[in-house]
């Protein structure tokens, strides 16, 4: 491969963005800051500002993600962009089947541009909270060499909780890597097969205002000149506000033969905008439900929502004022007068957004948002 500086750290940013893993909802992330990147088989480094954008939706059926990102240097600027998306359905209990498409490309001020489409399937089991999983893959790359194929299959595993989650990964990759000649490496003069296998283990860990991302992993390929080649990536953020934190991330990782990406060691740090803090996305994701028992003027409210520390209710029946719930059991309640009739009422989890209960009927307000319906007999 050559040392195709430019086009590598544009290739570099699109990795970040597309480890993040895809959540239930959509959300989007700028990441601004200073990047300083070492490639391994040259031993140079080069630093200069970066920035990257990350754009992603998740539905129950179809998901996708975009990313754009850029480094400025002393010597010019790179570019990259990659779109994906899928779909995914359920088969047979518990399992699902899942179709996803990936269009990468760079382009360079010193360097030509590139780009890879990749097609995959992937087929999912559901255990728990976690899964396994097994997933085929064919990629097809255009370079200065022409068009360069390869053929992946990965399998892997994952467990979640409220507060991390922990994931495994095996692949075994198949592609064709360019070779090129010159003091720079940048005349190419052929392709060579190449035949890798790669394992990782991956792990979240969260607070209310602070996330770490771990990757470990090692490589396996005889053809290389070490044939054992370690992969880490260690990314920790630290929230100011609610959609703001700084970043700290450092990484190695071998030759990306099927981008065309060379291996790297890396460190940035910046700031990321508009990705909301561990605690309010953690909210999101927990589906509050809602009961009503009691009789008479006094009512018993009660709210069950998994994995939460606090929930606030208010109603037209608190004059719309938050009422804080108190633990019980495996959930929170409180005791209110409600007088018979349909009442309007939005919850709040952990300080998360109001929102309706899982299991009211949703119906629009007066003011452009959603509220629930509760009926008292």
């Amino acid at each position: 491969m050559r040392r195709a500086t430019l086009p590598v750290i544009g290739g570099l940013l699109i990795a970040v963005g597309m480890g993040r893993p895809l959540g239930a909802q959509q959300r989007s992330s700028l990441d601004v800051g200073v990047s300083v990147v070492r490639f391994l088989d040259e031993s140079t480094t080069v630093a200069g500002p970066s920035v990257g954008w990350t754009s992603t939706a998740d539905g129950r059926r179809l998901f996708g993600q975009l990313s754009v990102g850029g480094v400025g240097t002393f010597d010019g600027a790179s570019g990259s962009a990659a779109l994906s998306g899928g779909v995914r359905t359920p088969i047979v209990r518990r399992w699902l089947l899942e179709a996803a498409g990936e269009l990468f490309g760079v382009a360079g001020s010193s360097a030509r541009g590139a780009t890879t489409a990749t097609g995959s399937g992937r087929i999912i089991r559901v255990v728990g909270d976690g899964g396994i999983w097994a997933r085929g893959a064919a990629s097809i790359a255009r370079r200065e060499s022409g068009g360069l194929p390869a053929q992946a299959v990965e399998g892997g595993l994952w467990w979640s909780w409220p507060r991390g989650r922990v994931t495994a990964v095996l692949i075994d990759q198949q592609a064709k890597a360019q070779l090129f000649s010159g003091p720079t490496r940048d005349r190419p003069i052929g392709t060579l097969p190449v035949h890798y296998q790669e394992g990782a283990i991956g792990a979240r860990l969260e607070g209310d205002a602070a996330a770490v991302d771990v990757t470990a992993g090692v490589r396996r390929d005889p053809g290389a000149l070490s044939k054992y080649e370690p992969t880490f990536s260690i990314t920790a953020a630290f929230w100011l506000t609610e959609t703001r934190a700084w970043t700290v991330a450092i990484s190695r990782s071998p030759p990306d033969w099927v981008r065309g990406a060379d291996g790297t060691q890396w460190l940035a740090v910046g700031m990321r905008f508009y990705e909301p803090r561990p605690a309010i996305a953690r909210s999101g994701r927990i589906r509050p439900l809602l009961s009503l028992g009691g009789g008479g003027e006094q009512h018993v409210i009660r709210v069950r929502a998994i994995g939460a520390q606090s929930v606030q209710l208010m109603a037209d029946f608190t004059d719309w004022t938050a009422v804080t719930l108190a633990p019980a059991g495996d959930g929170f309640e409180t005791r209110l007068a409600i007088p018979s009739g349909t009442h309007r009422v939005l919850v709040r989890v952990d300080g998360g957004r109001w929102r309706p209960a899982a299991n009211t009927p949703a119906v629009d307000d007066d003011l452009g948002g959603r509220v629930g319906l509760l009926v008292v007999p």
